[in-house]
């Protein structure tokens, strides 16, 4: 009788583990996307493809979904880029700027191309900061925000730089939103 209970108990067990899926609630037939030109509303005129190109790398890092071209793909993220602002966010004792701001803004639907229906429809804000002047890669900063200060991939322009950064959070809410969709 011990010996039946236990067989049965392991046949529950190993069935129901057969069911789980990663796919959860995302239709069926949703299994690629395409990630066609962001519209850019800002004066950035780098922001668009950097955005195409930060959103596609996260994309296929993760390999959740497949990222295919606009004509072969079954959804899209439709991306616009509305807002990006510099503003001062800490100042020395002389009142001088020591510290700025930028925070960018996207509205990003994701659009189920068969059913011709959004599966998500969602503001995106972040920021980062940086400082007013000289090369990022010696100024004692984790500009990058992921634990270590001035490291090789620390260079260049600081508001570039922040705006890459920005853009990179952005990229990475885009993702966990499409994932916790699903």
């Amino acid at each position: 009788m011990k010996k039946n209970k236990t067989l049965i108990f392991l046949a529950l067990l190993l069935s129901s583990c057969g069911i789980y899926s990663f796919r959860g609630n995302l239709p069926a037939h949703i299994n690629s996307v395409a990630i066609p030109a962001v519209i850019n509303q800002t004066a950035e005129i780098e922001v668009a493809d950097l955005t195409i190109q930060l959103v596609t790398e996260y994309f296929v890092a993760e390999n959740v979904i497949r990222v295919a071209s606009e004509g072969n793909a079954d959804s899209d993220l439709q991306i616009t880029i509305s807002r990006i602002t510099d503003r001062p966010s800490t100042f020395t004792l002389q009142e001088r700027v020591e510290e700025w701001r930028i925070d960018i803004t996207a509205k990003v639907v994701w659009y189920d191309l068969k059913n011709n229906k959004p599966l998500f429809e969602k503001d995106f804000s972040r920021f980062a900061f940086y400082p007013p002047g000289g090369d990022i890669g010696s100024d004692g900063v984790d500009n990058d925000e992921d634990g270590s200060i001035d490291e090789s991939d620390e260079v260049g322009d600081p508001r570039t730089f922040a705006i890459r950064t920005t853009i990179q959070k952005i990229s990475e809410d885009i993702l966990n939103e499409v994932v916790s969709t699903w």
